[in-house]
């Protein structure tokens, strides 16, 4: 019985929900060379970061060039909130994830839809799709 306990407990654990939005940027014809999307793309999620208090964190496997955390909070209870953009196999991707929930909270809400404004105003609609 305690080892079914255990593993239950682990494969919960595992499988803890998360909100996930990604955008990537895809250049279209006649756009700047890849250098000048990085840089764009990393300015871009400076000012968000700032913009919703985030704190620097370090580059890790999945988020080479660094990215963001807060704390953000549903009914109380705190949620991770992390912001990373980085390179993908065609241009850049932006990735916002709230853990440890099925639903956003007012911060990664707030983010993830500024987040989408701003690219299409930046890059245009054709540039940004939705993963």
């Amino acid at each position: 019985m305690r080892s079914f306990l255990l593993c239950a407990l682990a494969l919960t654990v595992a499988c803890d929900p998360a909100r996930i939005v990604r955008f990537e940027i895809v250049p279209v014809a006649g756009a700047q060379a890849d250098s000048e999307l990085t840089v764009e793309a990393l300015q871009i999620a400076q000012t968000l970061a700032q913009r919703y208090q985030m704190q620097p964190v370090r580059p890790y496997d999945d988020c080479p060039n660094g990215g963001y955390f807060v704390q953000d909070s549903i009914d109380g209870r705190s949620l991770g909130l992390n912001f990373c953009v980085r390179p993908s196999t065609v241009g850049m991707e932006f990735r916002v994830v709230e853990i440890i929930t099925s639903r956003w909270g007012p911060k990664g809400d707030a983010l993830r839809l500024a987040l989408g404004d701003a690219l299409r105003a930046h890059f245009g609609d054709a540039a940004v799709h939705t993963k």
